[in-house]
């Protein structure tokens, strides 16, 4: 080599020279590269979600069944699960390798936030990536779409509670049925749906109205006992009876009126009496409770599956993705090249200096 041949030229001509030394070592490169793919691990890829569903709900609570808890329920429903194996392509895909994790942020009336993570694991990036990808394109569409499965699942459901609600209610009403009309009770007089529209009620308003009345003709008697018959007393007597009476007859038909009164008052008195609850036995008073129960229960349910649908209908759901990678890097192409790479010049430039450092040595031995 010339004199004065600086030290960097040295390096790269000592490197041409030697260059076949390069050739043992990117064999053995390749093969390590490939060795390193089961050593590195599986590639592991994680999405996590920001979520949000605000429903525009006057009634409170009317957003219950649309909260952050029910759209981590619906990961584990086999339609949810069904359509994230058919986006994956594979029909033999195990859903169970899929690690899904929530965090609340906030749950309140109306509002409901929290953080959806969700992690897949593969020995291949690009496998891990497509998974992953496919689980948040079915949780994404599943959960704002307005006709998605999150609201599907909540209006099924509050239809489930009401129609079981309903087959209760009707089961207790056939069972009871029987016993009511042996015993001459109008079972339906006591399940009426509103306070006022029951027989009991009823009665109590007939009883006031008569009450009224009776006080009435009783103070009418009263105003105008030991009075000279008059025309006073005929428009006093007409006036509370409801028609034309003559001063003559006038004391004696507010009496009879009295009479009357006193005796329909009696009869309701009896009959509200016998239709009370402290009038039935205590097994049959204990059904007619239970099955008033049911009965409110199943009107309750049913306001809820009307409220459930203005909510879906007002409900708004959100969702923002960001995508994390860790794992299994020598698995994919590019890092099988770069490791092949870096053990070919590594271990080549140190065998090159080495057999250049043993060659000197040998030259100063033999000189």
């Amino acid at each position: 080599m010339p004199r004065g041949t600086s030290g960097l030229v040295h390096d790269l001509n000592l490197v041409k020279r030697r260059a076949w030394l390069f050739v043992p070592f990117f064999l053995i490169g390749l093969f390590v590269a490939f060795v390193l793919v089961s050593a590195a691990g599986d590639a592991n890829a994680v999405a996590t979600m920001q979520v949000e569903t605000i429903v525009h709900d006057a009634v409170i609570g009317g957003d219950r069944g649309l909260r952050i808890f029910e759209a981590q329920s619906m990961t584990g429903d086999k339609e949810f699960k069904d359509k994230v194996i058919a986006r994956t392509g594979d029909p033999s895909f195990e859903y169970a390798r899929f690690s899904i994790s929530l965090n609340p942020i906030s749950v309140a009336d109306g509002v409901s936030r929290g953080v959806l993570t969700l992690a897949i694991t593969d020995a291949t990036k690009v496998n891990a990536e497509k998974f992953r990808q496919a689980w948040v394109d079915t949780f994404v569409q599943e959960y704002i779409e307005p006709d998605g499965l999150f609201r599907r699942r909540f209006i099924e459901k509050q239809i489930l509670v009401a129609r079981n609600a309903e087959a209760d209610y009707l089961a207790g009403y056939a069972a009871l049925k029987p016993t009511a009309e042996a015993r001459g009770y109008l079972l339906d007089s006591f399940l009426s749906p509103g306070a006022d529209a029951s027989l009991q009620s009823q009665l109590t308003v007939q009883e006031a109205k008569l009450v009224s009345e009776f006080a009435q003709v009783q103070g009418t008697v009263l105003a105008y006992s030991g009075v000279t018959p008059n025309a006073e007393l005929a428009a006093a007597a007409s006036s509370v009876l409801g028609q034309p009476v003559d001063a003559a007859n006038a004391l004696g038909a507010l009496t009879a009126r009295g009479k009357a009164l006193q005796a329909a008052l009696s009869a309701i008195r009896d009959q509200r009496s016998k239709l009370s609850d402290g009038a039935f036995d205590t097994a049959f008073q204990e059904r007619l409770i239970e099955l008033r129960g049911s009965a409110l229960i199943r009107d309750q349910s049913y306001v809820r599956l009307a409220n459930g649908r203005v909510a879906v209908r007002s409900a708004e759901s959100h969702a923002e993705t960001s995508y994390t990678f860790s794992g299994g890097v020598a698995g994919t192409a590019q890092g099988r090249v770069a490791v092949t790479i870096a053990f070919t010049l590594v271990f080549g430039v140190i065998a090159i200096y080495t057999l250049e450092w043993l060659s000197q040595l040998r030259r100063e031995r033999d000189n």
